[in-house]
Parts: structure tokens; C-alpha cells; sequence
């Protein structure tokens, strides 16, 4: 009963830190599950009261062998990276199609918070089709005006098989759409048309689409498969920035009447988030050292060792 009551007093106290805006402890957050199946968990994400920031409430499913981590609906994380940055994550669409019907799939994704957006730093974020016959196209989701568009055909599965297999999308089986800078919402649109040459097995096939990170290679196996899983498909996976989104900027979160709402910690430094029309981050980098840390935890930024350059001299 007393343990009960200790667990309670600790997350009503980490609650009240987040109600004030005072970011919370490592000791505050001690009651809070630390990860989900093979998934770590930092904060400001977390599970449970007291445990996450306003709009970065995770789910852990325990029904499945491992349980897995999803925030929202649609999108599972798969990885954190302990400065808390980015994190990597799987945004997938299976689409069963109705043989010998044609027919056109709308399918959307918004960041769960609008708290995520596409991280292009070092590589293009992809919007991945594998389907045969059929038209895409990727809109803006706030001016619905056409992002951009693929196209992918199938011909003979067994000449698919040895020419294209482990070879990048080239609209055989396949095709991408690049989601150009930081993007936490997007729709798309997939027409079916009709194709004689396909076999029976590719008109049954279902249409995949998926987020990707730098490249995805093709796979018949991928084309045949009824759905998106670990066993098929060989890289469905991508990175997205943390961002906080409920102020426009560093400068705004700072202001007195907003301080209470500002996630930034002590000791962390506050940067704007370029890729996107409002925003920002907290990172523990300042100063010409190696900081390390969490940015968003009370006193969660550590030190590290300055940046030395040393130069040496060929023997």
C-alpha cells in the first residue's frame, strides 16, 4: 500500500512539473517505463502520466512477439537516439486491391502532434509504390497542389526477377516520389489502370507504399507479398526530427508569456526549425564541446570534452 502510494505522490509531482512547464527530472520520470520490446524510451516521449511532454504520448502493443512501439496509429517506432533529435520510425500502407477491378486509393499520414517532421539532412526522405500499373501522385497537404508523381509497370514476372531484383526503383515494379524537405503531413493518390500483359499472380498482388530512408532496392518477393512485414521487405523504415510545434519559434517559446510552455531545459540551447513553417528543437550542443544529454530533462545536458584539433605529420 505505502509502495502504491510513493508511486502515485512521484507521478503527480512529475505531472505538475509538466502542468507549470517546468521540464521535468530524471527522478520524476523514475516511475515511467523506459522502453517497449527491444525500443528504448526518452523523453519528452513516454508512456503513461507524468511520463511525456504534451503531444508525444507513445503506445506499446504487448500483443504482439515483441511488442511493439507506436506513436499514434500509423506510425511505429522503431528507434531513439539519446540527445533525442531524431528517431526512426516505419510509416507503411497496404492496399488490397479487388482483381479485374480498376479503382483509385487515397491514403494519408499527418505526424501523431504534428510533433515529427521528415528528416533530410543527409539523404531524401521517399515515398515508396510497389504495384503494378498504376499512377501516383503526392500532394501538399495544406495547398493540396501536386508534389510530385511516379508511374510503375510490371512485365514478365521471371524477366523481373533477374533484371531488377536488388536494383533500385526504376517505375518496374516499383517507383518513388521524393518528399522534399521537412514534411510532417502528406496525401497521395494511387489509379489502378488496366494492364493486359500481367500475370494472374501480379493482378492479384496488393499495392505497398511506404516511407524510406537514402534508397530502397526492388524485390518480386515485395511485389507478390499480400503485406508490408520484417520477412519482405528489406528497408521500410525512416528518420524524422523532433520538433516542439506549439509556438512558431525560438524567440516566441522565450517570451514571458509563453515561458511556461518552453521545452528546452537549463543548459540546452534552443534552435528553429528550418524545415518547417513553425517550430523548434532543443539540442545539449553549445560552445565548442561535445555536449551530450537529454535537452528536454532537468539538468540533462552533461558536459563533455572540448574539440580539439591536432594535427600530425606524415613519417
Amino acid at each position: 500500500m505505502r509502495l502504491c502510494w510513493l508511486l502515485f505522490l512521484v507521478a503527480a509531482m512529475a505531472t505538475l512539473h509538466l502542468a507549470l512547464g517546468v521540464p521535468p527530472s530524471a527522478r520524476d520520470l523514475r516511475h515511467c517505463p523506459t522502453s517497449c520490446g527491444d525500443v528504448n524510451i526518452t523523453y519528452p516521449f513516454g508512456i503513461g502520466t507524468g511520463c511525456f511532454r504534451p503531444g508525444f504520448e507513445l503506445i506499446c502493443n504487448t500483443t504482439t512477439k515483441p511488442p511493439k512501439l507506436f506513436f499514434g496509429n500509423t506510425t511505429e517506432i522503431l528507434g531513439q537516439d539519446a540527445d533525442v533529435r531524431y528517431v526512426m520510425a516505419s510509416v507503411v500502407f497496404n492496399i488490397a486491391t479487388t482483381p479485374g477491378l480498376l479503382g483509385t486509393y487515397n491514403r494519408s499520414w499527418q505526424a501523431p502532434g504534428r510533433v515529427l517532421s521528415t528528416y533530410n539532412d543527409y539523404g531524401d526522405t521517399s515515398l515508396v509504390i510497389v504495384g503494378c500499373g498504376i499512377d501516383v501522385y503526392l500532394f501538399d497537404d495544406d495547398t493540396n497542389t501536386v508534389q510530385g508523381y511516379c508511374r510503375s509497370e510490371c512485365t514478365n514476372l521471371a524477366l523481373m526477377e533477374k533484371k531488377l531484383s536488388g536494383l533500385p526503383c526504376n517505375g518496374i515494379g516499383c517507383c518513388t516520389i521524393d518528399l522534399l524537405g521537412g514534411v510532417n503531413a502528406f496525401r497521395f493518390t494511387i489509379t489502378q489502370r488496366d494492364e493486359l500483359t500481367r500475370s494472374v499472380a501480379l493482378g492479384n498482388s496488393t499495392i505497398k507504399a511506404f516511407l524510406n530512408y537514402i534508397s530502397y532496392s526492388f524485390n518480386t518477393a515485395d511485389l507478390l507479398s499480400e503485406k508490408i512485414n520484417a520477412s519482405t521487405i528489406g528497408a521500410t523504415w525512416s528518420i524524422f526530427s523532433v520538433v516542439i510545434t506549439d509556438q512558431l519559434d525560438c524567440s516566441t517559446a522565450q517570451l514571458g508569456l509563453n515561458k511556461t510552455d518552453y521545452a528546452c531545459s537549463d543548459g540546452s540551447v534552443c534552435l528553429d526549425q528550418i524545415n518547417l513553417q513553425r517550430g523548434y528543437h532543443c539540442t545539449c550542443l553549445a560552445g565548442g564541446t561535445f555536449d551530450y544529454g537529454n535537452p528536454y530533462l532537468l539538468h540533462g545536458c552533461k558536459q563533455g570534452i572540448p574539440i580539439q584539433f591536432v594535427a600530425t605529420e606524415n613519417a
